[in-house]
């Protein structure tokens, strides 16, 4: 298959290699005026073009209602185009005249950009379209970069503030006629086997269901419960395997922060660490399977969009974080050592009060926010080779989900309706389950971290709060093992809480994923 994966636009000359799990991926080179264009991906890089854009979608398409990048030239200058959602992030660097999917391939100085940086902290990842250096930057949602003799920004008409977005009420059967009819399109047109990662959850469940010919679907799973094969994901996953007849497997986690290197070289500083249980994921089933001409079926943010009320009202603009949506993948203000404004908070709440005050584009707005961190899930597929589509980052698609009434999407109705028709309620089933996640936690309790090195952080970051991590990381007492173990189990671990405890080591875990991408961004060779 063919499929086109990231980009580099550079004056300089550079060696490219961006087959970081020698899947294959092969980088090529086109001039244009006084520039350099990587492109890189798998396949001929003639079928990356249609219409004389080169495009990033699968199948390729010239849309941009659809996850895509679209690169054209109009003379002398290259246009950089984004999708709707800006589902595939793009950096860029103003000074340098340099754009990339890749941040790293973006950074020349190691400037730090005070408000980028705590917003990064904050939130986890890079948000309104700054990173933590002050140079480099990354493009709104539907947008535009023109590069000439600079990098010229624009921003499209939103689609989703048309009236029309909202101004007619959906049927739920209508609705997943499009899906069913989008998916099927999309099966025709590829070959081979269709890896489905199935958590047994709504969304890859309606995606096993849709998919005409069963025996393609190769579908596979991880736990994150203590006893991996108990998890609520491997047992309802089983179940589906076995009511559809699909070829299934459970994949074992064990020491996925052993490819924190691989991650940064993929992700860089515009997310904290945290993905690496997926390149674990992909490894261990590449390595028992070759797949060859294979596609990835992904069930990405479907579960945003189907069900009403996940976000909160936004009042201020101090209440913008809650569109972050964190889980607690963030490391709090206090424990830095700068004082940063909130400009560019402010800003994004003036320019969207009114817009954010509709539930229905509020969603939108978080996702458009939060993909910045979630991309992996559609970006780590296709470095090891297998082209990703979905239908939950359509347009047509998202607009006929919002739309269904809120009555039906409170608690998603409308999916637990259908799955009763077409007997895929697992929650009827009495299925015995663990349905805590700990995986987090019984990973890292048994990994080698590399130490936070204070010496250069301690300029941004408390300097004893990551002495205290380091620590956490390196040496849990028995007391807290013990500790962290009851808090896992249901009605004792609720009553701990209520009592003020809590896992300090996952505390210090997820704010050591966040110091640790800062400190791999100072750290990285431009």
């Amino acid at each position: 298959m063919n499929k086109l994966i990231g980009f580099l636009i550079t004056k300089e000359l550079k060696k490219i290699d961006v087959d970081f799990f020698d899947a294959g991926i092969k980088a090529c080179k086109i001039k244009r005026s006084d520039y350099n264009i990587y492109l890189w991906g798998f396949g001929d890089i003639e079928n990356y073009n249609l219409n004389d854009k080169y495009s990033l979608s699968f199948p390729i398409t010239d849309t941009l209602l659809d996850r895509n990048i679209l690169i054209s030239f109009e003379g002398n200058k290259i246009v950089i185009e984004n999708d709707w959602l800006g589902s595939i992030p793009v950096f860029y660097n103003e000074k340098e005249n340099i754009i990339s999917t890749l941040s790293n391939l973006c950074l020349k100085d190691k400037t730090i950009d005070d408000e980028g940086l705590s917003n990064f902290c904050e939130f986890g990842y890079s948000v309104f379209e700054k990173t933590m250096f002050r140079d480099v930057k990354f493009m709104r949602y539907y947008s535009m970069l023109i590069i000439s003799d600079g990098i010229e920004v624009e921003y499209k008409k939103d689609p989703v503030l048309d009236e029309c977005f909202l101004e007619k009420t959906s049927n739920e059967d209508e609705t997943i006629a499009l899906i069913q009819d989008y998916l099927s399109d999309i099966e025709t047109k590829t070959n081979g086997d269709i890896l489905l990662p199935t958590s047994g959850g709504y969304d890859s469940r309606i995606l096993n269901y849709f998919i005409t010919n069963k025996e393609r679907i190769r579908s596979f799973t991880y736990g994150i419960s203590k006893d991996q094969s108990k998890s609520d994901e491997v047992v309802h996953a089983k179940k589906i395997s076995e009511i559809y007849n699909t070829k299934w497997e459970q994949i074992e986690l064990q020491e996925f922060h052993k490819y924190t290197s691989e991650w940064i070289e993929i992700f860089g500083f515009s997310t904290h660490l945290h993905g690496m249980y997926h390149i674990e994921f992909y490894k261990k089933i590449l390595k028992k399977h070759n797949f060859s001409n294979s596609s990835f079926l992904s069930g990405i943010i479907g579960d945003a969009w189907a069900e009403f009320g996940k976000f909160e009202d936004i009042e201020g603009y101090q209440d913008i974080i809650n569109l972050g949506y964190t889980h607690g993948l963030n490391l709090s203000l206090k424990h830095l050592n700068f004082k940063s404004t909130n400009e560019g908070r402010e800003k994004y709440f003036k320019q969207n009060i009114k817009n954010l005050q509709n539930e229905k584009i509020r969603v939108v707005f978080a996702m458009r926010i939060k993909l910045m961190l979630l991309s992996y899930l559609t970006q780590l597929p296709e470095y090891f080779g297998m082209p990703v589509w979905t239908p939950f980052l359509n347009f047509n698609i998202v607009k006929s989900i919002l739309n269904i009434p809120d009555s039906k999407r409170k608690k998603r109705v409308w999916q637990t309706n259908f799955f009763k028709k077409v007997g895929l309620n697992l929650e009827d089933m009495n299925l015995k389950s663990v349905k805590n996640n700990s995986l987090d936690y019984e990973i890292g309790i048994h990994a080698d971290f590399e130490v936070i090195d204070v010496d250069l952080m301690k300029e941004y970051i408390d300097e004893n709060r990551m002495n205290e991590i380091n620590k956490l990381l390196s040496n849990t007492t028995l007391f807290e093992k013990i500790k962290n173990q009851l808090l896992y189990i249901r009605k004792v671990g609720g009553a701990l809480r209520l009592l003020g405890f809590k896992n300090n080591f996952l505390n210090a875990l997820h704010e050591y994923y966040v110091i640790k991408a800062i400190e791999n961004g100072l750290k990285n060779e431009p």
